[in-house]
C-alpha cells in the first residue's frame, strides 16, 4: 500500500492506520482502496502525496472569516465532547465504539479549524449533563441532530467566509458530517 497524505488534516495514511475510525464511514476503506481519511473523514479527492496540506496566511483573513472559524472549532469540540460522553453512556458495544470514533473525527475537525485560524488552543467548553439521553436510541437521536446541525452550520456560513480554501474545507467537512447523519439514523 502506498502512503497518502490528507490535505485537510495533514495526517499520513498507511497500512497501519487506514482502517482507523472504521465505524464512522458509510463506505469503508480497504487496504488497496482508500476512500476516506481515517483521521478526519475527508474523501479521496483530498488524499494525495503531491499537493501540500491546505494552509492559510492568517493575515489575509478578514475578521468575519476568523469568527466563523472559531465558531466552527467550538462546534466540533462541543460535538467531540458529546461523543466522548455518549461512548460512556451507551450500552451496546458497537454503538459505544462508533461514538468513540466519532469523537476522534470531530476533534480532528476542531484541530483543522484551530490550525487554519492560528488559534492557540482548543477551547474548554461547559459540559452539559447528557444523562437525560438514557438509552442508546436517545443518544443516537441526539447525535443525528448534532450532525444535521453541523451540516447546516457549514452550509450557512459558507457565504460568510471570504477565503476559497475555507469554503472548500467547509464543503469537505460537510460531506463527512453527511456520512455521520446516515450512521446515526435510528
Amino acid at each position: 500500500m502506498r502512503t497518502l497524505k490528507c490535505l485537510l488534516c495533514g495526517m499520513k495514511i498507511n497500512e497501519k492506520n487506514y482502517n482507523l475510525n472504521y465505524h464512522t464511514f458509510v463506505k469503508k476503506n480497504k487496504e488497496n482502496k482508500i476512500i476516506n481519511c481515517p483521521f478526519c473523514g475527508a474523501n479521496e479527492a483530498y488524499l494525495d502525496n503531491e499537493r501540500e496540506i491546505y494552509e492559510l496566511d492568517i493575515k489575509s483573513l478578514d475578521t468575519e472569516s476568523l469568527k466563523v472559524l472559531e465558531k466552527a472549532m467550538k462546534l466540533e469540540v462541543f460535538n467531540g465532547e458529546f461523543y466522548e460522553e455518549a461512548s460512556r453512556l451507551a450500552t451496546d458495544e458497537k454503538i459505544k465504539k462508533t461514538f468513540k470514533e466519532l469523537s476522534s473525527i470531530e476533534f480532528m475537525h476542531a484541530r483543522i479549524h484551530k490550525r487554519l485560524g492560528a488559534f492557540e488552543k482548543l477551547p474548554k467548553l461547559h459540559r452539559p449533563d447528557y444523562t437525560r439521553h438514557n438509552t442508546d436510541d436517545l443518544l443516537l437521536r441526539e447525535a443525528n441532530k448534532r450532525e444535521k446541525h453541523a451540516i447546516s452550520f457549514y452550509t450557512r456560513n459558507y457565504v460568510n467566509v471570504s477565503c476559497q480554501i475555507i469554503k472548500e474545507i467547509f464543503n469537505a467537512l460537510s460531506d463527512v458530517e453527511k456520512q455521520h447523519v446516515v450512521i446515526t439514523e435510528t
